[in-house]
């Protein structure tokens, strides 16, 4: 069994790849760079469909697993050529191959809900998408273009909450004050953690349970065209967090509130609903966000 992973270099990526191979299926990788020691197809331009096209007959995936994505960028076009017309080249491609027994998952984001008030949550997958930004709306283009495409391909759209795990990346609020616990460990750095709102509550689940999902996802005849939350269910104060953070260091350090760590826009309360998530598959329990954040904390410590 052959699988294609895009955005294999990523944070969820790299995971996945592993737990592919674990399972004794082939991987294969496609992008703009290589990162890793799979079989790999390096695409200039990934909106490009007659090269995705190609990449695709070559490969024969039995499974996609789209995980490219781009959260930052200087340049606003690159949010829809990576997020959402790569995905599209994707569909496109398979459809026009007849590849449609091979499952095909999106990852999205819950971004794609954008603000949302208190009556609204949890967040169920029924829940307006009102995205507010380039990462989100560009998502949401790639949420419809694959629900679109679902009539006639097995596709499943994973809409992830906060994902958190040793080795993220450092614009993600956890690792950010995992990273400054760690030097102040060290000894590096003065006992001063510098951070921006705390007030906020999110729904975070460990990159690892995310994976396990992502595959029962793909594997799953009830899934198959649905968009589906991939959340814990509940939600986390960022303060909680820290101070969870700081417990498990041990250490006496000062807490300094940055203004330019302030967002211009942040959702006070952001969590997502299981309902629909373990309908879809069996029902599963998660790692804990205290265990999580204590392996976050030893894998920058070692």
């Amino acid at each position: 069994m052959k699988a294609l992973v895009t955005g294999a270099g990523g944070f969820c990526g790299r995971r996945l790849v592993k737990s592919l191979q674990g399972r004794g299926l082939d991987v294969y990788t496609a992008g703009t760079r290589r990162t890793g020691p799979e079989k790999h197809f390096h695409l200039s331009d990934v909106a490009d469909s007659k090269a995705v096209e190609a990449m695709l007959r070559a490969i024969a995936p039995d499974y996609v697993f789209h995980l490219a994505g781009v959260v930052t960028a200087g340049d606003p076009t690159l949010f829809y050529k990576v997020n959402c017309q790569f995905a599209v080249a994707i569909l496109h491609s398979m459809a026009s191959l007849g590849m449609n027994s091979a499952p095909i998952l999106l990852a999205g984001t819950s971004a794609e809900y954008g603000n949302v008030t208190a009556d609204q949550l949890p967040i169920t997958e029924d829940t307006a998408p009102k995205p507010y930004n380039h990462y989100g709306i560009s998502k949401l283009a790639q949420t419809l273009a694959g629900l679109s495409a679902a009539h006639k391909l097995k596709v499943v759209v994973a809409r992830p909450f906060n994902i958190i795990g040793p080795e993220m990346p450092g614009h993600i609020v956890v690792q950010a004050f995992a990273s400054q616990i760690a030097e102040i460990i060290k000894g590096r750095r003065e006992p001063v953690i510098k951070v921006g709102n705390l007030a906020s509550s999110r729904d975070f689940i460990d990159a690892r349970d995310v994976v396990d999902i992502y595959w029962e996802l793909a594997n799953s005849p009830k899934a198959c065209g649905q968009v589906v939350n991939v959340c814990s269910g509940s939600a986390v104060k960022i303060a909680d967090m820290l101070k969870t953070l700081l417990e498990i260091a041990g250490k006496k350090i000062e807490v300094v509130e940055d203004p330019a760590l302030l967002k211009p826009v942040d959702v006070p309360a952001h969590y997502g609903s299981t309902k629909k998530l373990f309908g879809v598959i069996e029902p599963r329990s998660l790692r804990t966000v205290n265990d999580t954040l204590g392996d976050i904390l030893s894998h920058l410590i070692k």
